[in-house]
């Protein structure tokens, strides 16, 4: 069914749905670059984003490295009435990104097209962010307990925790499980960036060492990084919605949605040593999704960006036409 034959959605009396876009302000984001496979990594984009690729357009996984962020949001509201003017909350978001490229053929050969970051595996502490975004823009949205510093606070101690079943047996009640954790293991310095295009061009630079980073040409690298800030920091997701038995997909498709930064606050290279931490959680296996490693791994190039964005409205790049 076209966009243009659709019904008009309903947004009933009760309904917490509420219309995009939306603006967060004070968004305290920490980011650390986790290394997985990527053999693993694209066989999730086969899983999700590819069953609606075609002999013309496919996902591709540009790096076995993943960025894992944390990220508290002060004060979130939806920017258009009457929405806006139901009152506004606060969100914290723990998300393992992967970078991805659109793939197109053209007269013959495949090229990359564009280059998004996919936010594959999402946890918020907050029901009304994870209702809005799984249904409206298609984020992966799970409930968490968390910890992270406060805006000022020493970064030193990360961890995400989840209900779920650990391990999968006929006997197991679902409970609280510690995922992941990072934790500072070395003593280092915050190296204050005064404009955010500082701070990408000292990520480019310190990515240039690596020289596995990323399967991708040095003019698509510079063209992944610059979308954190010219202006904007392309999202891409993969929406569906099951039937009644859970079997078939009545909609799939992946949609793309634009966080739009507005303005940076503060933004910092760490230079902290920090160790990543993966625990065995059988309803949650990073390991398998993404091919982290179970036990200890040092966590790549830590920053800081203390920011306000608006993320836009999640538009249908591709979708199965068997829905």
């Amino acid at each position: 069914m076209s966009e243009s034959t659709r019904p008009p959605y309903v947004h009933f009396p009760g309904s917490v749905i509420a219309q995009l876009p939306c603006r967060m302000l004070n968004a305290n984001m920490y980011g650390f670059f986790v290394k997985g496979e990527l053999a693993r990594i694209q066989a999730y984009l086969d899983m999700t984003l590819n069953t609606t690729a075609t002999d013309a357009m496919r996902f591709k996984a540009l790096s076995e490295y993943t960025l894992l962020t944390f990220t508290d949001i002060e004060n979130i509201a939806a920017k258009n009435p009457p929405y806006r003017d139901q009152g506004w909350m606060q969100e914290t978001d723990i998300i393992i990104w992967l970078p991805v490229a659109k793939m197109v053929n053209k007269r013959g050969k495949e090229k990359v097209d564009h280059i998004y970051w996919y936010p594959a595996f999402i946890c918020v502490n907050n029901i009304y962010a994870l209702i809005n975004g799984r249904e409206t823009w298609g984020y992966n949205k799970y409930l968490c307990q968390y910890q992270m510093p406060n805006i000022g606070d020493p970064a030193n101690y990360f961890s995400l925790s989840v209900d779920a079943f650990q391990p999968f047996t006929l006997e197991t009640k679902m409970a609280e499980h510690h995922l992941l954790e990072v934790k500072k293991i070395a003593e280092g310095s915050e190296n204050l960036i005064v404009e955010f295009v500082d701070l990408v061009k000292e990520v480019i630079e310190l990515l240039k060492s690596e020289h596995d980073f990323f399967d991708l040409d040095w003019n698509a690298l510079k063209q992944l990084l610059d979308g954190f800030i010219n202006p904007q920091m392309d999202q891409i997701l993969f929406k569906q919605f099951p039937d009644g038995e859970a079997k078939q997909a009545v909609y799939q498709a992946v949609m793309h949605s634009p966080s739009i930064i507005k303005k940076v606050h503060k933004a910092a290279i760490l230079t902290h040593e920090y160790q990543v931490t993966l625990h065995q959680v059988d309803t949650f296996p990073l390991d398998q999704m993404f091919g982290l490693t179970l036990g200890q791994q040092d966590a790549i190039l830590p920053f800081t960006v203390l920011m306000d964005f608006d993320q836009e409205p999640a538009f249908e790049i591709a979708t199965n036409p068997a829905c």
